[in-house]
């Protein structure tokens, strides 16, 4: 994969190899949230607040977010499918776009997810873009990382209990 025109984009052959794995990374990711846009499941929760190292490989990246969807009970069959186009996207688009894909690498789901909105005004406008569907918006998703991180606790939903809450140690029901 290492050519003539990548190596006059980069000074050495290591900056190429990790050039090559953020690009692909890149691609992947993009692909991937193009393919489960439409779709909700509590696995894409999960994989929104996701964060990976600079150098995490597709197949690294394809193994946590297949493992997301396991644990939630999800079928695997459309999952599968999902990231196996998604990985052959980003070998097949590499040749083409690594330069680009390796500049706007991320190593977290929320920036993909940015990168992704730029991509959809640059290719859509402001007055066409598709609708968000089976993600949360990136200043959602960094609002409730912020919370977590802080520690902020939510008021619980629901009718309240019309019982008034123990007072003391000697007030707390039996268990």
């Amino acid at each position: 994969m290492k050519t003539e025109v990548l190596e006059t984009h980069f000074s050495s052959t290591q900056e190429v190899d990790r050039a090559i794995i953020r690009a692909r990374r890149t691609a992947f990711v993009a692909r991937f949230i193009v393919l489960r846009e439409g779709k909700r499941t509590r696995a894409h929760r999960a994989i929104e607040v996701m964060e990976w190292e600079d150098l995490t490989t597709v197949e690294e990246l394809a193994f946590r977010f297949r493992q997301a969807f396991e644990q939630n009970g999800d079928n695997m069959f459309p999952v599968d499918r999902d990231i196996r186009r998604a990985v052959a996207h980003s070998y097949r688009s590499i040749k083409f776009f690594v330069s680009e894909y390796a500049t706007r690498a991320t190593i977290n789901f929320v920036d993909s997810l940015l990168d992704y909105e730029r991509s959809n005004q640059l290719l859509f406008s402001d007055d066409d873009q598709p609708k968000p569907g089976g993600w949360r918006l990136p200043h959602e998703i960094r609002r409730l990382k912020d919370e977590q991180r802080v520690g902020v606790v939510k008021k619980p939903r629901g009718r309240p209990s019309k019982r008034p809450p123990p007072t003391s140690a000697t007030e707390c029901p039996p268990q």
